[in-house]
C-alpha cells in the first residue's frame, strides 16, 4: 500500500518524504493530454479560476458540514447527487503512488458501490481530459470505482458519466513518466482518406437524422389532426382518390409490456431463467464534436 503524500498549499506542490511528485496535472500537462487554454484571454482565465475556486470550497464545506453557501452552482451540485442517488460523500482525497499525486474532488457512496467524480466550471467540458484525469486518480487510489463522473456547473449545470482510459494506457504514461518520454498516444494506421469519408458520412447522417425528427413532429401533429376529423366523421377507414394511401383508424388500446428492471431486481430467479442473451456484434462508437 501507497505511503500517502502530503500537499503543501503554500506552492501547491505534494511530497512524499522528502521526495517532491509530479502532480496528475502537470503530468497531463507535461505529456499533452489536459485541456489547451493557451487561447484563453488571461484575464477571462482568471476570472473563471478564481469563480471556480469559490465553487469548489462551497461543495467542500457542503460535503463536510452540510451547510450550504449562495452559489446557483452549488444548488445545481446537490440536485445532481440527488438524481444520481448519492450517499455518503468525501470531499478533497490525496491520491498518490511514489510517482505522481492528485486530489480527487469527489468520492461517494451509492447502492451500487462507490463513484468517483470530479467537479469543473469551464465553460466547455473537455471530456477527453477528464477522463485522464478520473482515471489516474482511479489508478493512483488502488481502487475500482463502480463508476466515474464529472459535475459540469454553470448555466446548465450536469452531471456527465465518463468512460475510462483502458488500464494499459495509465500504466503507459506512467512509465513513460518514469523513464523520461513523452507519452504518445497510439496511432492507427489506416487509408489516407479513410477518416474524412467516415467523418463525412456521420455528418450526413446527424443531417438526416435531424430531418427525420423534424419531419416525424411534422407528421405526428397532421396524423393526429386527420385522425380528430375521421374520428369526428365516424369513418374508420379512407382511401385518397388516388389510391396512393390507405388510412385507417387504430381504436385506442392498452398494450402489455415486461419490466425488465423491476423483474430482475424483485424475481432475479424468473428473470434469470428466462433471460435472453444475444451475441452483439463489434462496432465502433464515434463522437461528432462540435468547435
Amino acid at each position: 500500500m501507497n505511503k500517502k503524500a502530503i500537499f503543501r498549499a503554500d506552492d501547491h506542490t505534494y511530497w512524499l518524504g522528502k521526495k517532491q511528485l509530479i502532480s496528475v496535472t502537470q503530468l497531463m500537462r507535461k505529456h499533452g493530454l489536459g485541456t489547451d487554454y493557451s487561447k484563453v484571454d488571461s484575464n477571462v482565465l482568471n476570472a473563471k479560476a478564481a469563480r471556480g475556486t469559490f465553487i469548489h470550497k462551497e461543495i467542500e464545506e457542503y460535503i463536510k458540514t452540510a451547510e450550504v453557501g449562495f452559489s446557483s452552482e452549488l444548488q445545481d451540485f446537490i440536485d445532481e447527487t440527488e438524481k444520481l442517488g448519492f450517499g455518503e460523500m468525501f470531499s478533497e482525497i490525496i491520491v498518490n503512488n511514489d510517482l505522481v499525486a492528485g486530489t480527487a474532488d469527489l468520492i461517494a457512496h451509492t447502492t451500487n458501490g462507490r463513484v468517483l467524480a470530479d467537479i469543473k466550471t469551464s465553460v466547455s467540458l473537455d471530456k477527453r481530459a477528464v477522463a485522464w484525469q478520473l482515471s489516474l486518480y482511479e489508478r493512483l487510489s488502488g481502487e475500482t470505482f463502480v463508476g466515474l463522473y464529472v459535475f459540469h456547473l454553470g448555466e446548465k449545470s450536469r452531471a456527465v458519466q465518463i468512460e475510462r482510459i483502458a488500464a494499459e494506457d495509465i500504466d503507459r504514461l506512467l512509465e513513460c513518466e518514469r523513464n523520461g518520454e513523452i507519452y504518445q498516444e497510439l496511432g492507427l494506421v489506416i487509408a489516407n482518406d479513410l477518416a474524412a469519408q467516415v467523418e463525412e458520412a456521420e455528418n450526413a447522417l446527424a443531417i438526416a437524422v435531424a430531418a427525420q425528427k423534424a419531419a416525424e413532429v411534422t407528421a405526428k401533429a397532421l396524423r393526429e389532426t386527420l385522425y380528430n376529423a375521421m374520428a369526428a366523421q365516424g369513418i374508420k377507414s379512407w382511401e385518397t382518390p388516388s389510391k396512393s394511401m390507405l388510412i385507417t383508424i387504430v381504436e385506442p388500446h392498452t398494450k402489455t409490456q415486461v419490466n425488465g428492471a423491476k423483474l430482475k431486481e424483485e424475481l432475479p430467479d424468473i428473470f434469470e431463467k428466462y433471460k435472453k442473451i444475444s451475441n452483439v456484434k463489434g462496432h465502433l462508437k464515434i463522437t461528432i464534436r462540435e468547435d
